[in-house]
C-alpha cells in the first residue's frame, strides 16, 4: 500500500492505514499502539503528522489483498465503527442524566448574598414566601355550568392576584415586624396560563396560548412593582406545569425548555433586567432547589411528583404526602435533605409537614365538578422563613371576599299559617 511517510515513522503502510483509522474513530495513540502492538513513541509521532496533514493514504490499495483479508479488515472496521457510536449515545445520555438530576448544564442560577447569609443579628432575620402556581390565565369558568358556585376568566384573574399580592404587603410586613425582613421570595411553580392541552379548553379559553403568556407577564410585573414597594429585593423561583407545555403530550426531555411558563419567567427577567433588586433562578430542570439561611427550598409543579390523582374520600392529600416522600428520598439518595418542599398542580390547599401544597387562581371548575370534588376557595400560600426558627409563620390567602348567602325566600301560601296554628 502507498503512503507517503515522513521521517520519523517507521512503521509498513499496511499499519499506517489502521492507524488512521483509527485515529480518525477518536482513540487516542496509546489504544492504537495497544491494539496494533506498535511502539507508542512512534504511534504518537504519527497521529501528529496525521492531524497536520503530513501522512496521506490513497484511497485504493496498491496491490490486491487477499479474501480473507479483506473480510478480516471490514470485520475490524466494523467493530470500532460500532464502538464509537456506542461511546457516543453513553455519552449523550451521560449527559442528560446530569441535565435532568442534578440541573448542571445550562442552568441559570442566580442566588442572591442575602439568601445565603445565616447571621442572626439582634431580632433575627427573615424572608417572606409568596408561593403561587395554578394562575391558568386565559381559562374561563362559567358560573352558569356549576349552579353559580364560581366564575373565572382573565379579569377575575388580574383581580385575584391584585389581591393576593397586596395580601403578601400586608400579612408579610406584619409578621416581619420583629425581624430584620431581606425580602421576598417569591415562587412561580407553573400552571401559570391554561393553555391548550385539552380540546376544551381551547374552545373555551378566552386567550390563545400567547396571548395568556403576554397577560400573566404583566401581571406579574405589576406583581413585583407592589413588592418592591414593601420589600428591599426579590428572588424569582420558576419552574414548568403541565398546562404550560408546548406538546401534546407531557414528556420527560426538555420539559422546562417546552414550556410557557418558562418563557413567561424569561420575559418577566428581560423586563427587570436592570434592577439590581430582582433576581431570577430558573433552567433547564424542571425542580429548583433554593438556598436559604443555610436550609433548602425545593419548588417543584407537581405534576412530576411521583403519584397521580386523588384518592376516594381523602382526596388529592394522600398522594401528595406520598409524592413529597419520594421527594425527600430520592434527594436524600444524592445526600440532599429539602427543609421545605412547596408545590401545586392539585388546586388543594394543605401543609403536611415541610411541606406547603398550594390552592389555585381559578377555583371550583367544571372539572371538579364533574368529579364531585369538594368545594376549595381560591387561594394562594404565602408564608415567613427566618433564620432560626425557619417556617415560622404561614397562611393560605383567600383571592375572593367570602361571600354572605341570600336569605331564601319562601311564599307561604294563603291560609296556611291559621292551619298550622289550628
Amino acid at each position: 500500500m502507498a503512503s507517503h511517510v515522513p521521517a520519523g515513522v517507521h512503521f509498513s503502510p499496511e499499519i499506517i492505514a489502521k492507524a488512521i483509522a483509527m485515529f480518525a474513530l477518536g482513540h487516542q495513540a496509546k489504544e492504537v499502539a495497544e491494539i496494533l502492538k506498535i511502539g507508542r513513541t512512534g504511534t504518537e509521532r504519527l497521529r501528529r503528522r496525521w492531524r497536520a496533514g503530513q501522512v496521506t493514504v490513497p484511497d485504493e490499495p496498491a496491490e490486491e489483498m487477499a479474501p480473507e483479508a479483506m473480510r478480516r479488515e471490514n470485520r475490524d472496521a466494523a467493530f470500532w465503527r460500532k464502538r464509537a457510536t456506542d461511546a457516543a449515545h453513553d455519552l449523550a445520555a451521560a449527559e442528560h442524566l446530569a441535565e435532568e438530576l442534578a440541573g448542571i448544564r445550562g442552568m441559570r442560577v442566580e442566588i442572591p448574598d442575602w439568601l445565603l447569609r445565616s447571621s442572626e443579628g439582634k431580632k433575627g432575620r427573615s424572608v417572606i414566601g409568596a408561593l403561587t402556581s395554578d394562575v391558568h390565565m386565559g381559562e374561563v369558568i362559567d358560573a352558569e355550568e356549576i349552579l353559580g358556585i364560581n366564575a373565572y376568566n382573565p379579569d377575575i384573574c388580574r383581580v385575584r392576584m391584585q389581591r393576593y399580592f397586596e395580601a403578601v404587603c400586608t400579612v408579610g410586613t406584619r409578621w416581619a415586624a420583629d425581624t430584620e425582613c431581606e425580602g421576598v421570595l417569591l415562587a412561580m411553580a407553573g400552571d401559570l396560563i391554561s393553555g391548550d392541552i385539552h380540546d376544551e379548553l381551547r374552545m373555551t379559553n378566552a386567550l390563545t396560548a400567547h396571548e395568556q403568556v403576554s397577560a400573566v407577564v404583566g401581571v406579574y410585573a405589576a406583581g413585583l412593582r407592589m413588592l418592591l414597594e414593601s420589600y428591599p429585593r426579590v428572588h424569582v423561583v420558576g419552574v414548568p406545569g403541565n398546562h404550560g407545555r408546548t406538546t401534546h403530550k407531557p414528556t420527560a426531555k426538555l420539559y422546562s425548555r417546552l414550556s410557557y411558563d418558562i418563557l413567561a419567567v424569561s420575559m418577566l427577567a428581560e423586563q427587570f433586567r436592570d434592577d439590581p433588586r430582582v433576581t431570577f433562578q430558573y433552567g433547564r430542570a424542571k425542580d429548583q432547589i433554593t438556598p436559604v439561611f443555610g436550609r433548602t427550598v425545593f419548588t417543584t409543579h407537581g405534576d412530576k411528583i411521583g403519584t397521580r390523582g386523588g384518592m376516594g374520600f381523602a382526596g388529592p392529600m394522600l398522594p401528595i404526602v406520598r409524592g413529597t416522600k419520594k421527594i425527600s428520598e430520592q434527594q436524600a439518595s444524592i445526600g440532599r435533605r429539602p427543609d421545605l418542599i412547596q408545590h401545586g398542580h392539585y388546586h388543594t390547599s394543605g401543609a403536611p409537614g415541610s411541606v406547603l401544597a398550594n390552592g389555585s387562581v381559578p377555583g371550583y371548575a367544571e372539572f371538579a365538578d364533574d368529579i364531585r370534588a369538594v368545594v376549595e376557595p381560591p387561594q394562594q400560600w404565602v408564608y415567613l422563613l427566618h433564620s432560626k426558627w425557619f417556617l415560622r409563620e404561614r397562611a393560605s390567602i383567600q383571592l375572593e371576599a367570602p361571600s354572605v348567602p341570600d336569605k331564601p325566600k319562601v311564599r307561604v301560601p294563603a291560609g296556611f299559617r291559621e292551619t298550622a296554628d289550628a
